[in-house]
């Protein structure tokens, strides 16, 4: 009997624990490196987008799954923007922590 590779049964289910699926609520959530914005807002707490994969994705994904990841879990709060330095666009890390702001009504 040939013996199935165990590398794939392995790595697919962390894979799959890594991805990041948004929703519609993650969905509406701003990510800003701007104070100001959130200035008139109230702070709902501190969340980090890191994930385990983190350091051996590539840094544009990395920065995506982290933004990903940071609008699921400020929706999660009940916030609607994230103030963190994942949202430059010239963002090279390794920071991936925000602090989650409820705007509005």
């Amino acid at each position: 009997m040939p013996r199935l590779p165990l590398l794939p049964a392995l790595v697919l289910p962390v894979l799959l624990g890594a991805c990041a699926i948004p929703t519609s609520r993650s969905n509406i959530v701003v990510l800003t490196d701007n104070k100001a914005v959130v200035e008139s807002c109230t702070s709902l707490g501190e969340i980090d987008g890191a994930s385990e994969l983190h350091s051996v994705l590539i840094l544009d994904k990395a920065r995506d799954a982290a933004i990903s990841r940071l609008k699921i879990r400020a929706a999660d709060l009940g916030g609607t923007h994230v103030l963190t330095s994942v949202a430059d666009i010239k963002w090279k890390g390794p920071s991936t922590t925000g602090t989650v702001y409820k705007c509005g009504g």
